[in-house]
């Protein structure tokens, strides 16, 4: 079941969204992906920003001969990382909402309008593929992923269902509640330490349902195995760390 909230007039006049897009190799998918972001939520007023981790098959290039008034482009070159290349775009952001996404259509830009009405009630709204009309086209990857983040909630004592999607809409003052240091830096294991400081702080978070769609071309990470490793590492550092963070609290009790 997929739902959808009406889009109240002030919330369209009054409110400016960010979406932040780090790209690595990105040249036939960039352009279809901002055309297409743009088209579902021209009804706010909004930048998109492009910033590319020094591509070599010129993404950046491409994104900058193409210039539209609503596109700010950014080219890092050096200490490569997509957890620094969003906190990057995040930095120059001007938008009350900010929207973090992929550059590769895994993340569908149809989607995104729901998120933005929804930040009219909640502080955060995060897709996540395991609830309830969410889904992954590959069985195996789907059922691993769920058992995966069945896994981080167990550890890390908290609730949100996809600790690893990282398609999530935020409004900006929350987002600058948490302490960038402790969280953006690495690659896709920046998502799993996100949606824990922010459940930290106890910042409201609606999950809704997203389908993972389908990259146009290029390659997508392939290096599952060793993913998984840094991703089961960074999960129980956060562990250990709530470990302690409860003893602590409870030996502040102690008569």
């Amino acid at each position: 079941m997929r739902f959808f909230l009406k889009v109240s007039s002030e919330s369209k006049n009054s409110v400016f969204v960010s979406v932040i897009l780090p790209c690595f190799n990105e040249k036939e998918n960039i352009l279809h992906l901002i055309d297409a972001i743009h088209s579902a939520i021209h009804m706010w007023k909004h930048e998109i920003i492009v910033v590319d981790d020094n591509s070599p098959d010129g993404t950046y290039e491409l994104v900058n001969n193409n210039p539209k008034e609503y596109i700010r482009s950014y080219k890092r070159l050096k200490d490569p990382s997509l957890a620094k290349s969003i906190r990057f775009g995040i930095e120059q952001a001007k938008g009350d909402y900010i929207v973090m996404m992929d550059s590769d259509f895994n993340h569908q830009p149809k989607e995104i309008p729901a998120m933005l009405a929804n930040l009219e009630y909640f502080d955060c709204v995060s897709g996540s593929r395991f609830v309830y009309g969410g889904k992954m086209d590959r069985r195996f990857r789907h059922v691993a992923s769920w058992i995966f983040n069945i896994f981080v909630r167990i550890l890390t004592g908290k609730y949100v269902t996809d600790n690893l999607y990282g398609f999530i809409a935020i409004k900006r003052s929350k987002l600058f509640e948490v302490n960038f240091d402790d969280v953006f830096w690495g690659f896709g294991d920046y998502c799993i330490r996100l949606m824990y400081y922010l459940q930290c702080n106890g910042i409201s978070i609606l999950q809704v349902p997203s389908v993972l769609g389908k990259r146009l071309g290029g390659e997508g990470n392939s290096a599952l195995i060793r993913t998984f490793v840094k991703y089961l590492k960074e999960t129980i550092k956060l562990a250990l760390k709530n470990t302690r963070k409860r003893s602590s609290v409870s030996s502040d009790f102690e008569v």
